[in-house]
């Protein structure tokens, strides 16, 4: 059996963690000088108090911990809690050689606007549902 250095570990306790780039995660505790003994490389330089905040993952610095998104500083994966997983992205549809465009309200697809309302009738009307 191999001896695994505590940095080593870190980085094998944190790529195991469940926390991803994309994923909104909530700042249990400020990370301290102590924590470096858990195998986390640096010391936060984040002057703010951000105990009880949620951030979106920006990066993952391996050894380093998390980047947060506008937050300024990595955060090891030990003071994190998973809020949110990211959703997955879909492939993009196509029409016509145009990239179907998904809004709040409508589609828009080879430059027309296409309203909610719209597309459930079209659906229904495929489905045999008149």
């Amino acid at each position: 059996m191999s001896d695994m250095s505590v940095k080593e570990a870190y980085r094998v306790l944190q790529a195991e963690c469940g926390i991803e780039v994309g994923d909104r995660v909530k700042v249990l505790r400020m990370p301290t000088g102590k924590d470096g003994k858990l195998g986390w490389k640096e010391r936060n330089s984040a002057s703010d108090d951000i105990t009880g905040r949620e951030y979106k993952i920006e990066m993952d610095n391996g050894s380093r911990g998390f980047a947060l998104e506008n937050c300024g500083a990595d955060y090891p994966f030990f003071v994190l809690e998973l809020v949110e997983k990211a959703k997955p992205e879909l492939p993009p549809i196509m029409v016509g050689g145009h990239e179907v465009a998904f809004l709040d309200d409508r589609i828009r697809v080879c430059g027309i606007s296409v309203k909610k309302e719209t597309l459930r009738e079209i659906l229904k009307r495929l489905e045999g549902n008149n």
